[in-house]
C-alpha cells in the first residue's frame, strides 16, 4: 500500500516542477513543408516571458537561398495560454505550414486561442527584422497596420482588400 502512494507522491512532485514550463519543454524544435514545398525546420525558445519561435526555410531545389528568421511574442500573457501550450503551439505551426514563405513580411502569428480580443496584442508572435537592409516602416506596412488601431486590423485588412480588388 506503501508503494503505490509514494510513486503517487513522486508524479505530483514531478509535475509541479514540470508545470512552469506549461508543456513548452514537449515541443521544442521540429520541421514542416509549406505549400510551395519549403522545408522548414523550427525551433523553440523561451526567456523571461518571452518566447522566440526560430525558422530556417529551404525552397526547393534550384529555387533560391535558403532564409531564416525568428518571430517573437508573449504567449503566457494569453490566459488560455497556461493550460494549454501545446494547443497553442500547433496552432501557431499550423498558421506557419500554411504561409506559402513563412520567413516573409506578414501580420502577426496569433493562435484562436489567443486571438484578437483574447489576449493583449503582446501576445501575438511578430517577425523580428532580418540582419540585411529592411524597407522603411511605412513602405513595409499594410494599410490595415498603418491607419487602423491594432484590434481592427482584420475588419481594415478585409475592406482594404475588398477596396483594392
Amino acid at each position: 500500500m506503501r508503494l503505490p502512494l509514494a510513486l503517487l507522491a513522486l508524479a505530483a512532485l514531478a509535475a509541479a516542477a514540470g508545470g512552469g514550463a506549461g508543456g513548452e519543454a514537449e515541443a521544442q524544435a521540429g520541421q514542416f513543408s509549406t505549400p510551395e514545398r519549403h522545408r522548414c525546420s523550427w525551433e523553440l525558445r523561451s526567456a523571461a516571458g518571452a518566447s522566440e519561435l526560430r525558422l530556417s526555410c529551404r525552397p526547393p531545389a534550384g529555387g533560391g537561398a535558403a532564409r531564416s528568421c525568428a518571430y517573437r511574442g508573449e504567449p503566457r500573457r494569453c490566459p488560455a495560454y497556461g493550460g494549454r501550450s501545446r494547443q497553442y503551439w500547433r496552432q501557431i505551426l499550423g498558421r506557419l505550414r500554411r504561409r506559402r514563405q513563412p520567413c516573409a513580411q506578414g501580420g502577426p502569428l496569433s493562435a484562436r486561442l489567443c486571438g484578437p480580443g483574447r489576449a493583449p496584442p503582446e501576445a501575438q508572435l511578430r517577425l523580428l527584422p532580418g540582419p540585411g537592409p529592411s524597407p522603411p516602416a511605412a513602405a513595409a506596412a499594410e494599410p490595415a497596420e498603418t491607419y487602423c488601431a491594432e484590434r481592427w486590423h482584420s475588419l481594415c485588412s478585409f475592406f482594404v482588400g475588398f477596396w483594392e480588388g
